[in-house]
């Protein structure tokens, strides 16, 4: 007797395409207990021939296997699109629940024929360069981004304040070994509009932060501002403290804000390091301008980090 699988009771909370060069695997994911749970449900190689006598009939192995896939299938490297068309519409009956899709890009070659994906919330472009025009006729496709990551050098256009980068609620910008222009990354800085704005391994300048904060403090910039985070590459101090100075920071006082802080789960990268609550009790305080909003702040060589208390 045959056995069909049409439907997997599980709810993950998201479903993962990561689309490498020739190959897309996806992967469900589910938080349990803090801990983010992997389950690979499909592998797919794009190959530019398959041999006669290689091309074998296939049936689902009937022992469990934790976090891998069994087999790869392969397609020929001409009908990706329709493989990826049906793979999606697979996933979609495969699962009650609809969960969160994020994609995982480590090829350019996707970016076009991404549009296929639909819903898609979150992006992690892993690639050696990726232009800033790319980005945003990405973001054009794919307009319901909750969130990008980006582990790129970034070249390009500089990003205005009217780019769908700047306005998306989560953006984290990760240095690699080819460096960024710094003055992408201040463009970045001056003309965020969301939510969280994350720097990883990035070489920064102190000024664009002291900027952030006095912008903030006025209320001239940054209105949905929740979280800025940012960190030199390895190796690298930056001193904080002179610039710092011209601020009024106060000690808390254990009641004008809560003493820990959650971070938006849906925020990609922030669901990768922050499962738990953050404590703020030895963070510095700074209201805005007119007894507005109170941030919370703390500064070390080794990162800064800011919160905005609603």
């Amino acid at each position: 007797m045959k056995i069909v699988v049409q439907c997997l009771n599980m709810k993950p909370t998201n479903l993962m395409y990561l689309l490498g060069e020739n190959q897309v695997l996806v992967v469900a994911t589910y938080d349990n207990n803090h801990n983010q749970i992997d389950h690979d449900v499909a592998n797919v190689e794009f190959v530019p021939a398959i041999p006669s006598d290689e091309i074998k009939p296939m049936k689902c192995i009937e022992t469990f296997l934790e976090n891998m896939c069994s087999h790869s299938l392969q397609y020929l490297a001409q009908k990706e699109i329709t493989v990826l068309e049906s793979l999606q519409r697979h996933m979609k009956d495969l699962f009650r629940f609809k969960p969160s899709v994020q994609l995982e890009l480590s090829s350019l070659h996707y970016i076009n024929i991404s549009r296929i994906i639909d819903d898609v919330t979150d992006t992690y472009f892993d690639v050696e360069e990726l232009d800033t025009e790319q980005i945003e006729n990405y973001l054009a496709v794919h307009p319901g981004q909750e969130s990008v990551h980006l582990k790129t050098k970034i070249t390009g256009p500089l990003l205005g304040s009217n780019s769908k980068v700047c306005s998306i609620k989560g953006l984290a910008v990760q240095g690699t070994q080819d460096q960024t222009p710094r003055l992408q990354f201040s463009e970045v800085i001056n003309n965020f509009g969301g939510e969280y704005l994350i720097f990883i391994d990035v070489a920064y300048n102190v000024n664009d932060w002291a900027q952030l904060i006095r912008r903030w403090k006025s209320k001239q910039a940054y209105h949905k501002l929740k979280c800025a985070y940012a960190t030199p590459p390895d190796e690298v101090s930056i001193t904080f403290e002179h610039t710092m100075r011209q601020f009024d920071f106060v000690e808390w006082d254990g009641q004008r804000r809560p003493r820990t802080v959650k971070m938006d789960p849906k925020i990609i990268y922030l669901r990768l390091i922050y499962s738990e609550d953050i404590d703020c009790t030895e963070w510095m305080d700074i209201q805005q301008d007119g007894g507005g909003k109170w941030a919370s702040v703390k500064v070390t060589q080794d990162f800064i980090r800011l919160v905005v208390w609603d």
